[in-house]
């Protein structure tokens, strides 16, 4: 999909890429090999095709951050087909919502292979290396949340990755409400120790686990373990249905 994009590009709009495609101009080769028209002067002719000579490059070079600079959240979906199986999937847990009074108890982060938890008081130090490589962060609802939380704690880290926040994508396909009402119409399934959970049970959890239940912090792990994993399959719905929709193509199964 990053390759049929063209709302990065200076004077291009999304009334323009519509357009484009609809004329058969699907990729940035397309747009090379041809002169679709464009209605602007040649000076921003010049402009646009140069930004795209440079996408290619930059694309085939691997260079995610170029794409994260240019891209707007609400777009970043659209490179889930280049960098999607490389993605971090990322999930806190805190103890409140408010940055300037509470602190992050877990942070769970999958890469594909396997799901590691950073916990406070034991390795939450290690999270900025681990984060590190990942060309692309996948959250829900980590733009105001999960990512801000983590900069208010480290104010040195740096999150110069793709970032695909799943919240916009889905709600933009007509699923409403937060992660677990999302899973639930979606099918996704939790299992029946966590399926009733949500955030403040999170923070009960861990206000018990302090007090000497390690039982408490045994179920938030598993909670958290969720969160994360089942980022994964509602990713893949939402990259098939977006690109779905832009082309007129048959939507997806659900996952």
């Amino acid at each position: 999909m990053l390759r049929s994009t063209f709302v990065h590009v200076p004077w291009v709009g999304y009334p323009t890429e519509m357009r484009l495609w609809r004329e058969g101009v699907r990729t940035w080769d397309d747009f090379l090999q041809g002169r679709p028209r464009l209605r602007v002067g040649d000076g921003r002719r010049r402009e646009i095709q140069q930004e795209i000579e440079r996408s290619n490059s930059r694309l085939n070079a691997g260079d995610y951050r170029y794409f994260a600079r240019r891209l707007r959240p609400r777009d970043a979906w659209r490179a889930i087909g280049e960098w999607g199986d490389r993605a971090a999937f990322l999930d806190i847990e805190t103890t409140g919502l408010r940055r300037n009074r509470h602190h992050v108890t877990v942070i769970g982060l999958n890469d594909g292979r396997r799901t590691r938890q950073f916990i406070e008081g034991v390795d939450l130090d290690e999270f900025p290396a681990a984060i590190a490589k990942a060309p692309m962060l996948v959250t829900f609802n980590g733009s105001r949340f999960d990512l801000p939380f983590l900069q208010s704690w480290w104010p040195q880290l740096r999150f110069e990755q793709l970032h695909a926040d799943l919240l916009y994508p889905l709600h933009r396909l007509g699923l409403s409400g937060g992660l677990k009402a999302i899973e639930s119409e979606l099918g996704v399934e939790r299992t029946e120790e966590t399926r009733d959970l949500r955030g403040h049970d999170a923070v009960r959890l861990w206000r018990r686990f302090e007090r000497g239940d390690e039982a408490a912090l045994e179920v938030l792990l598993e909670y958290n373990r969720q969160d994360v994993e089942n980022l994964r399959p509602l990713m893949r719905y939402a990259y098939a249905a977006l690109r779905a929709r832009c082309f007129g193509g048959r939507p997806p199964r659900l996952p």
